[in-house]
């Protein structure tokens, strides 16, 4: 069972976004995956109750962070994946979670402030000596764009695949769907391949 951490410590990243759809992609690859929502928001939570399939699946209720492991521990044999969603913030506990996690996966806006924020995230993720992946998030066709790729790369690996502003990931935030599930192709395509990359660190 493979454990992935959506982190980042600035709000407004695209961390929801990228949990449901990295879980939605990796159910439809054949994987077992389970989704934890730890953000006091429930985002996560309320987008998986209006779903009408099967996969990914949550529990009756989230862990708390204290036991974290114990419920990974429980937990194995039954899930290949794990996607953990948290809060846009550092709280203590957050150490907790880090420990259990295979991967971090941070998003990333291309822009200076989301950029000077990010820092706070990777020591957090090095303190912690886990492995993790930047994902550029809602990026426009700009040259903005591939200058944060290339700041971020100073600092650690980053997806080849950017995740661009497209209204289908409002919407299928609304209707409980992964942009994999719809016919939106250019979407369907970014989270694929963001997919296909992270399964292929996890390997």
């Amino acid at each position: 069972m493979k454990v992935v951490v959506i982190t980042a410590q600035k709000g407004g990243s695209g961390k929801t976004t990228l949990s449901r759809n990295i879980s939605v992609a990796a159910a439809q690859d054949g994987m077992r995956v389970l989704c934890i929502d730890l953000d006091p928001q429930q985002s996560l939570r309320q987008w998986w109750q209006s779903r009408t399939t099967e996969q990914p699946v949550m529990l009756n209720a989230d862990p708390t962070p204290n036991s974290m492991h114990a419920t990974m521990q429980a937990l194995k044999g039954k899930f290949d994946l794990v996607v953990i969603d948290t809060p846009p913030a550092a709280p203590e506990w957050m150490r907790h979670v880090l420990s259990e996690a295979d991967l971090a996966v941070v998003p990333v806006r291309p822009s200076p402030d989301d950029l000077r924020a990010v820092g706070a995230t990777i020591s957090a993720l090095n303190d912690a000596k886990l492995p993790f992946a930047f994902v550029l998030s809602q990026t426009p066709r700009a040259r903005l764009t591939e200058e944060a790729a290339r700041a971020l790369a100073q600092h650690g690996r980053v997806s080849p695949t950017n995740i661009a502003q497209r209204v289908s990931y409002a919407e299928t935030g609304a209707s409980g769907q992964g942009v994999t599930e719809t016919t939106d192709a250019r979407a369907a395509d970014e989270i694929a391949d963001t997919w296909k990359y992270l399964k292929g660190i996890l390997a």
